[in-house]
């Protein structure tokens, strides 16, 4: 399967950042919350979407990120949804594009976008600015990701997510509860 342009460059540039770090392609943006799925993982939780490509997770609690595939645009939208599989609101619509969902982890990385779904009004407060407590590590890495995706401060909205979720949430195919 052909990635998506996003993708692909955001795994170009992981191939890179490996080098810079000294670690793998795969774990080089750990620390912002982005283990990258190189290659794409097959294997899915129960209540992924059956119609989505999984290319990332954070590595807490099953919480992954997918793009909806055979999903035809002329504009550039490639919508990317989070999955929580600890959380009663299991799937989140979080950006209409690799762009979108890229550029909300400008200050704190793509940890804690789970917080959305659990705490609201502190995770809209906690995305607008940088985290004092971030290591340095982390930081750093973060910088590197900023200047190779050209990655703008665009922090979550309700708003926007309410209407993200307006446009796509239908088109997601969830499969059943388990039993």
């Amino acid at each position: 399967m052909k990635l998506p342009v996003q993708l692909e460059k955001l795994h170009q540039v992981a191939d890179a950042a490996a080098i810079k770090f000294e670690t793998s392609a795969d774990m080089v943006f750990e620390p912002c919350g982005l283990i990258l799925e190189m290659p794409q993982i097959e294997e899915q939780y129960w209540c992924t979407p059956t119609n989505v490509v999984p290319f990332a997770s954070t590595g807490g609690d099953g919480v992954h990120y997918s793009y909806l595939k055979d999903f035809v645009s002329t504009n550039g939208t490639l919508p990317i949804i989070m999955t929580l599989p600890s959380a009663d609101e299991n799937n989140v619509v979080i950006a209409e594009s690799f762009e979108e969902f890229f550029n909300l982890g400008y200050y704190v990385g793509w940890y804690s976008l789970e917080q959305l779904v659990y705490q609201e009004e502190q995770a809209i407060d906690y995305f607008i600015k940088s985290d004092e407590e971030h290591r340095d590590y982390a930081e750093s890495r973060l910088e590197y990701l900023r200047e190779a995706l050209q990655i703008r401060p665009v922090p979550p909205q309700m708003a926007r997510l309410a209407k993200l979720r307006e446009q796509y949430f239908d088109l997601l195919r969830i499969p059943e509860l388990p039993e």
